[in-house]
This record gives C-alpha cells, structure tokens and sequence, in this order.
C-alpha cells in the first residue's frame, strides 16, 4: 500500500472510532468529539503526510464547519505564546544573518579550545548563551554553533569514516546532548516548551512564566550541562587530545568574520534588554510575547533584520500556523471541560494515595522518558502525551508547579534516548561519525544522568524555592 495513504487511513480511522464509541460518562458531547478532531491532528503531526500546517488547517475547518466553534479554535493566533515562538524565530535569524553567534563561538575557542575538552565547554557555553533566542535547537545547534566545530574537525584532519574518532565523532555526539539539555534551560530555547506552558495553564490551572522557568531550570539544567563534556569524553573518548593550534583557528575565525560591525552591536544590546525584560517579568508586569515584539520591531527599525527576510522565513511561519493551530484546539478542549473530566476518569482507575510525592514524581518522569522511542519529534510528544500525564498528576493529587517544572525541563533531555526524538538528531546524526548503537548508548547515560540530578536536586531545590 502506498505509505501516504496508509498514513491518511490512520488519520482518519481513530477519530472515527472515537466517534463510534458511546460518549463515557462525565464527557460532553461536544467535549468527545473535539477530541476525535484533536487526535486526528496529531497523528497528522506525528506521520506527516503533508507539512503540520496543512494538518491543523483541516483540524481548524473541521472544527468550525462541523461543531461551529470558529471564534474559539482561532483563539490560539491570539494567544501570546503563539507570538513567543513567531518572534523568536526572528530572533534566531538575527544571530544568523549578523553572524554574532559565530563571533560568539570563535572567541570561546580562542579561550578554551586548547584542549578537545576544553573545545567541548567551548561548545556548550555558546550554544546556552544564544539559547534564550533560539527557538529552534536545530537552528542554533545544527545551524550555527555546530558547523563551526565540524570545521575545526575537518581542520584537524577528522571526517566522517576512518578518522571520525580523532575529535570530529566526539564533538559530533557531544552536540546533541548540548543541544537537548540548552534547549530546556529557558522557555524560549525550543518552541515545543512553550506547549508545555500552555497545558500547565489550561490542566494544572498554574502559570508557568519565562522567570520561573528559567531560574527552577538553571541549578539540575547547569549542572548536568557542566557534566555532559567530561561525561562523553570519558566514555567515547577522542583520539585527539590537545589542541596546539587553537588560537589561530579561532583568530582565522574571527578575520573571516572582520570588524566588529554595527549591527551586531545593536543585536547584542537588544538580545541583552530582552533577557532582562523577560527575567524582570513578575516585577514589570510586562508579557513575554510583547517583550519579543518589541525585539522584532525595534530589529526591524535599525536594519539588522528585513521584512522581506521575515517573509522569507518559512518556519517561522509554518510553526507560527500550526502551534496556534494546537493551542486553539487545546483551548476549545479545555473549556469544554475535557481534561477536568480526564483525570476524574483516571482517578476511579488510578490510585495514588499513601504514596510519597517524590516516588510518583519519579513514576511519571520515568514513563515520560520510556514512552520516547515512539516520538519523532518533542513536539509530537508533547502535544499528545504531555496533557495525559498531566492528568495523571492531577489525579495523584500532586502540586502543580513541581510537576510542569518536570515534564516540562524534561522535555527535550528525554528526547536523547533516540537520534529522531528531536529535530537536531537527524540532522547531526546525518553527519555519518557516530553509529546508532553509540548514538543511543551515549544518550540513555545521559539522560540518566538528567534524571537523577532532577529527582535528587531539581525537586529539593524547587521545594526550597517555594515553588511547592
């Protein structure tokens, strides 16, 4: 059969089961066939047989033609976080197009590149430092940081084959570790986070803001990130060990670069103001997407970024279409009151009671990881099975922060147990140095590592925080 066909059969029959099936008592009507739509489109996020704008433009016409719910299933285009993303798209197109990120990278080379080691810190401090305006890690890891230190491989005589393991296969797998664990520290650091938020808001009734996230995330995300180099270095070591020509790498680097310039300045001063907005949020009342516009609009009146670059910036607005799409759907799920009638239907079935809060944090982190080898994407997961273990929170009767701290911090680290779980993998494992087996090896340690670093410190240091 044809594989395109056979993924529209898949698309269409569970919905029309769900259909099929008598509405279980405590749903609604309307509630029960909202969620055969919502299923629908997210096994067309997960199979793809046309791009994920496509699939929420059938979910959203669906929704208005047949349930009349046309204002409702919009509303997620209005909805900041919606804009968060679009915004920080742009964002990440600026570091791109000034080449400031670049600059970033070869300065910390000329610092730390003396040794392969060293080379690997170089690497994660550049790609958290322009996380917070990467929305996308396949952009920032497999877009600008990476690149820069494939050539310092091939500079070193290292390339996909016979020589991969001098240094070019470490950095290579490295990257990938780098680049889930930076995309958790902020909310802004991939876009799938900012669903997360969205279904804390609307299951766990908590908000989730850019500050909050950002410091619970920083103490288990720093530490393990401050780990990863030595750890992957320690168990798939490279052949090359120190590097003698560093400084001229990087000073060839940044000659290449020039001056500079004018619009890098601006760029950093602006990517400065906007962090500081975002931090100072719970004091200046002001709303993270607006903070991201205002970056957007003032880019755009000095000239580091163009109107036409934006319209040229198909993922932008591709994701912009299809996240306001989900959040639409969501929303209209969450005032027909399904998730409320969710986890009273879960928690006739599921009982929690007498059971430490820790164990069950730990339970649910654990499921959350397992079921990842059947995601191709953090997106994917997150919008399917991130709401049904928020439910499963809600009927264990945990506190709610904690647990959108959990499920959302482990978002993308969870995904390391694969080289598909998230969008970078593919790309980085295309590069032919490292084998599968390695690949998933490598990952499943460290996100064990992640783990035990978030049940063990993560948890204790949010109570201590007063975040529950």
């Amino acid at each position: 059969m044809n594989t395109k066909l056979f993924k529209w059969i898949m698309i269409i029959f569970f919905p029309v089961m769900i259909l099929l099936i008598p509405v279980p008592s405590g749903f609604t009507q309307d509630a029960w066939n909202l969620f055969a739509i919502y299923v629908g489109a997210i096994l067309g996020i997960m199979l793809r047989p046309v791009p994920e704008p496509v699939i929420m433009l059938i979910a959203i016409s669906i929704t208005s033609l047949w349930l009349k719910k046309m204002d409702l299933v919009l509303s997620g285009f209005s909805n900041g976080t919606a804009w968060l993303v679009f915004t920080a798209f742009t964002l990440s197109q600026a570091f791109s197009t000034t080449g400031l990120g670049k600059r970033v990278a070869y300065i910390l080379i000329g610092k730390l590149g003396q040794s392969t080691l060293g080379l690997g810190y170089a690497f994660a401090l550049t790609d958290a430092l322009i996380s917070p305006a990467t929305p996308s890690n396949t952009a920032r890891t497999a877009g600008i940081v990476y690149p820069i230190f494939q050539s310092v491989s091939v500079t070193l005589g290292s390339e996909p084959g016979k020589t991969g393991r001098k240094i070019g296969a470490y950095l290579n797998l490295l990257a990938y570790q780098i680049s889930m664990t930076t995309s958790c520290l902020f909310v802004t650091a991939t876009a799938s986070n900012i669903i997360v938020v969205l279904f804390a808001k609307d299951i766990l009734h908590v908000d989730v803001t850019w500050l909050t996230w950002a410091y619970a995330a920083f103490v288990p995300v720093m530490l393990v990130l401050a780990i990863i180099p030595y750890l992957v270095y320690k168990i798939y070591p490279p052949e090359i060990k120190k590097i003698d020509n560093y400084r001229e790498i990087s000073r060839e680097g940044l000659l290449r670069l020039g001056a500079v310039s004018k619009n890098e300045k601006i760029l950093a001063g602006l990517f400065i103001a906007a962090v500081i907005g975002w931090s100072t949020m719970e004091f200046t009342h002001f709303d993270a997407a607006a903070i991201s516009i205002a970056f957007v609009s003032s880019a755009l009146l000095t000239g580091i970024i163009t109107w036409e670059g934006i319209l040229k910036s198909g993922n932008a607005w591709s994701t912009f279409l299809w996240y306001g799409g989900i959040i639409g759907l969501a929303t209209s799920l969450s005032k027909a009151k399904f998730f409320v009638s969710l986890a009273g239907a879960i928690g006739t079935y599921v009982q929690f009671s007498g059971y430490n809060h820790y164990l069950v944090f730990a339970f649910i982190l654990f499921i959350s990881i397992a079921v990842r080898y059947a995601f191709a994407s953090t997106a994917a997961y997150a919008t399917s099975f991130v709401p049904v273990l928020f439910t499963l929170g809600v009927a264990a009767n945990l506190p709610a922060m904690p647990l959108a701290l959990l499920l959302g911090i482990s978002l993308t680290w969870g995904a390391l147990v694969t080289h598909y779980g998230g969008a970078a993998g593919p790309v980085l494992y295309g590069a032919g140095y490292v084998d599968q087996v390695t690949w998933w090896k490598v990952g499943t340690v460290v996100v064990m590592v992640h783990y035990l670093v978030t049940i063990g410190i993560g948890l204790p240091y949010w109570k201590l925080l007063g975040l529950w």
